[in-house]
């Protein structure tokens, strides 16, 4: 940061790590309670993001969270328009990269991925659907087109009764989470994404 002292520096990274815990663990509460991001949650958080950037290091500042925004968005709005996640989830991984940036997204995106897939595999072993699971991946392997094009063909109507909601506002959180505590008290844990 130009121009700025050492405490001043420390004082911005601890608001925005501050700003950043917050925004997840609300998320986290609300997705888990109601299964919702809400705008009153994301929005603020990217206004603050930008603001913040804009006051603390000009322009520059500015760019670098609106292109945190831009990251988080990009990543995630492919798995929307599959229809994967929900427009909440791409807004939260924008807002953090607002906070955060276009890096900080990349270590959360890691991390979140690690975190999902054991989410994933917990809700379905805990579901009961581990072979049918593994089916559609085997169908999907074979024909991703028409799978993609007709994702009910390989749904029987015991996987669409017990079709299980996965809270990825909760695991975003998470992630987020562990790569602001590995990037801040484990030093050389970075390796993992080199």
């Amino acid at each position: 940061m130009s121009g700025l002292n050492a405490s001043s520096d420390y004082g911005v990274f601890l608001l925005i790590n501050t700003l950043l815990i917050v925004l997840v663990v609300s998320v986290a509460v609300t997705d888990l309670k109601s299964k919702k991001i809400y705008n009153l949650q994301t929005y603020p958080a990217m206004i603050c993001g930008l603001f913040i950037g804009l006051i603390f290091n000009g322009l520059n500042g500015m760019m670098m969270s609106a292109a945190g925004i831009f990251t988080g968005i990009a990543i995630l709005f492919l798995f929307f328009l599959a229809g994967g996640i929900g427009a909440g989830d791409v807004k939260l991984l924008g807002a953090i990269g607002a906070l955060k940036g276009p890096l900080f997204v990349i270590y959360t995106i890691f991390y979140t991925s690690l975190v999902g897939g054991a989410v994933a595999l917990a809700v379905i072993i805990w579901s009961g659907t581990f072979r049918q699971t593994w089916l559609n991946v085997f169908y999907f392997l074979r024909h991703p087109i028409s799978f993609m094009k007709y994702p009910h063909i390989s749904q029987t109507d015991t996987d669409r009764k017990t079709l299980q909601y996965i809270p990825y506002g909760f695991v975003i959180s998470v992630g987020s989470l562990w790569a602001l505590f590995s990037l801040t008290y484990l030093p050389g844990w970075d390796f993992l994404i080199k």
